[in-house]
């Protein structure tokens, strides 16, 4: 790969993530005060536009939730203190509610560590200590319908869960980010998922200190609010859920204290919470999600079978409550867990880039602190930014990047585009791709073509992937397939001669394209080439981890694919710890896109294990069939047809 222009460097720069933000923020008709209100300033949001500041991934991604885009289209750099925060609020999501001790613990612990916090981190802690508050006064209640006293020792502050402390805080929480008088018209406001998430603990405080009609009031304002404000349907995902368990909770409670009489809320019945909570959860299916998606489905299971018009969805629901609770157990996942509003499996860390990069192309750090005219930083300053221990400024990143023809954005779209549309295209053609839907697909990229311009590189390296994918799923060209995905890759990668590859820093689309390469010289029977290929893409991946226990977006197709190659070679052993591994770093995430796909691959692997040797394993016949099963019912809860069809024709190998 040629360093790219400086015009096309300019040309991506105007093309960034504020770009993106401001364009989406005049559509709709928002001023820079109303989309930054609580989280930072309307000049500093004004200067995020422009290029001109860098910011927190957790202000950025919140700022485009707030206009309901899920920042997923966009790869991010954060330094190694912000992806330490991130991490630490991730052990405390994964304690609360099952674990209370544990995740006050952790939570004081972030307190003394991060003395210094933005809003949206307060905000995040003190949600988590009302869900804990509630968590003690149920078992409280319990306890006492039981007469004897409770076993959790929580700290008095959040032991004491009268009503008054509970809705004190959970106003706390909402205030850290809302302005005053949000109560009285909450749809005029801008607010993320994570921000309607606190307000939904607001009404459960109301609701327990008896003021039912402004819960109720409250909750049809959080309904409403996505669909109010036009959010893309991804963005729902991450508060209707939780609406529609909290929401059948409400009605069902009404109705056993039979509720206040209200002449100004008409409170919602059971059979509407039934269909709001269908909703929620087809919402999850179609996205291939799992937030909140075990305490939806208890919370739907719970509810009358003749509240569904159709009779055998009630079945179909406790498959898929049977399914996740078998895949929770097996990988000691919490099932009931909390969601910080934001992922960073699209993130890099910026200190382990620029070492990756310097590693690759074999430059001392002496030799790295140049950018061509003089010095950015010394070589101390270099280690310890590489370290983690040091954050660089948004100018000094990128001179230090630019010497690698990497570009400097701390965030930027995964094409050099303005448009949320045109990334919104082209994941439907990606997904097209994958069902093989080719009229479809070829139909989309023909209108893609038409509103993008080939001569930035991703552009460009975007078209030739679909041609590629085409060619080789289509028309089995294998080929002529490896060699347009090759050109592909190094539209935006070197030429890996002669260097370690596991060095480069794979993005997004990299990862996809170059997981594609390995997997075509499998098929066309050069195994050595296509073992180097994958090896270093998951090398490359792990490297990001180290540090922060982060994995990026695409490590399950990659290790997916080496799956495949394993078997090839029958190392059925390694291949089954692998994928084992590659589901516990999967649900760790919102989306489990690819986890019906992995299970089968534990399936496969086991079957081939028990061929070869079957008096020495004949207990993994139970395990084989739990797998299978799990990823028939996976690929009927993702509405996956294709994999519904091929594993009906195995059903009899490993079932019978």
């Amino acid at each position: 790969m040629e360093h790219i222009s400086e015009q096309e460097f300019i040309l991506n720069h105007n093309k960034v993530y504020g770009t993106v933000l401001r364009y989406e923020r005049q559509a709709r008709k928002l001023s820079l005060e109303e989309l930054s209100s609580g989280i930072l300033s309307h000049t500093a949001l004004d200067n995020v536009e422009k290029g001109r500041a860098q910011w927190t991934k957790v202000a950025g991604d919140t700022l485009m939730l707030r206009m309901g885009i899920l920042p997923e289209y966009f790869e991010s750099l954060a330094s190694g203190t912000e992806l330490e925060r991130w991490r630490l609020r991730e052990d405390i999501c994964l304690l609360v509610p099952a674990r209370p001790d544990e995740a006050i613990a952790r939570i004081a612990e972030y307190r003394k560590t991060y003395e210094n916090r933005d809003p949206l981190e307060e905000q995040f802690l003190l949600k988590a200590e009302v869900i804990l508050m509630l968590v003690r006064q149920r078992r409280n209640d319990e306890c006492s319908s039981r007469e004897r006293k409770p076993q959790s020792r929580l700290p008095s502050h959040i032991g004491h869960t009268d009503a008054a402390l509970v809705l004190n805080t959970a106003r706390r929480a909402v205030e850290c980010t809302v302005r005053e008088g949000w109560e009285a018209n909450l749809n005029a406001l801008c607010l993320s998922p994570g921000e309607l998430d606190t307000i939904l603990l607001f009404c459960v405080a109301l609701f327990l200190a008896g003021h039912h009609a402004k819960a109720w009031k409250l909750w049809q304002a959080v309904w409403n609010y996505p669909s109010e404000h036009l959010w893309k349907e991804r963005a729902v995902t991450l508060i209707l859920p939780q609406a529609a368990i909290l929401g059948i909770w409400l009605a069902l409670a009404s109705k056993q204290s039979g509720g206040p009489p209200s002449v100004s809320v008409q409170m919602i019945s059971i059979r509407e919470m039934a269909a709001h909570g269908r909703e929620a959860l087809e919402l999850l299916r179609r996205n291939s999600c799992h937030c909140y998606v075990l305490p939806l489905l208890e919370s739907l299971c719970g509810l009358s079978e003749d509240l569904f018009p159709d009779p055998e969805y009630p079945g179909q629901l406790r498959s898929f409550l049977e399914m996740f609770r078998e895949i929770y157990a097996w990988f000691d996942y919490p099932g009931y867990r909390i969601w910080q509003g934001i992922s960073v499996d699209n993130t890099r860390d910026a200190g382990i880039t620029l070492k990756m990069l310097r590693i690759f192309y074999c430059k001392s750090r002496e030799n790295a602190v140049y950018d061509g005219n003089e010095l950015v930083v010394t070589p101390r300053q270099l280690e310890k930014i590489e370290r983690g221990i040091h954050k660089p400024s948004y100018q000094n990143y990128g001179r230090l990047a630019k010497q690698y023809g990497k570009y400097a954005e701390w965030n930027m779209p995964l094409l050099e585009t303005d448009s949320v549309e045109i990334l919104e295209q082209r994941q439907l053609i990606s997904t097209l791709i994958e069902c093989n839907d080719w009229e479809a697909a070829e139909s989309e990229i023909r209108k893609f073509r038409s509103t993008v311009n080939p001569a930035f590189p991703r552009v460009r390296q975007e078209l030739l992937f679909f041609d590629a994918a085409l060619k080789w799923k289509k028309e089995n060209a294998l080929q002529e397939s490896l060699d347009m995905m090759l050109a592909a890759l190094h539209c935006t990668a070197p030429d890996f001669q002669g260097r370690e590859m596991k060095w480069w820093v794979f993005q997004r689309e990299e990862i996809m394209i170059a997981s594609n390469i390995g997997m075509l010289y499998r098929q066309l029977g050069d195994l050595p080439t296509a073992e180097k290929w994958f090896k270093a893409i998951l090398a490359s991946l792990e490297e990001n981890t180290k540090r922060t226990g982060i994995y990026n977006y695409g490590y399950d197709v990659a290790a997916e694919n080496y799956d495949n190659y394993l078997g090839d070679i029958g190392c059925f052993h390694t291949a089954m710890k692998m994928i084992e591994k590659t589901i516990q770093k999967d649900l760790l995430f919102y989306r489990i896109n690819s986890i019906q796909n992995l299970f089968y691959r534990i399936a496969w692997n086991l079957y081939m294990i028990f061929a070869e040797k079957p008096e020495e394993h004949a207990s993994l016949r139970l395990k084989w069939k739990k797998s299978f099963r799990i990823s028939e019912s996976m690929a009927d809860f993702m509405f996956d047809s294709h994999l519904t069809a091929f594993l009906k024709e195995r059903e009899s190998k490993y079932l019978s």
